[in-house]
């Protein structure tokens, strides 16, 4: 399997649809922001309130597909 990276999704408690978060190129950085949204919560992109109740968890983009969508949007 190729690493193409890692995403880090949350689930609020009673759902179980997982949200993606933040994409990152490294294992060790994706666990240190799941980590620190644990610890300080951060606030929802949309809605501006804060993300509580959630559970964190790191995936690996798997395919060059994902991969291509996911940081397409990013702004660096």
């Amino acid at each position: 399997m190729r690493n193409y990276g890692y995403k880090v999704c949350y689930k609020r408690q009673g759902s179980y649809k997982w949200r993606v978060y933040v994409v990152t190129n490294t294992y060790d950085f994706a666990l240190w922001h799941v980590r620190w949204y644990e610890r300080e919560p951060p606030k929802h992109r949309n809605t501006g309130k804060a993300i509580e109740n959630a559970v964190w968890d790191v995936f690996p983009i798997k395919t060059l597909a994902e991969y291509k969508r996911r940081w397409r949007g990013c702004p660096f």
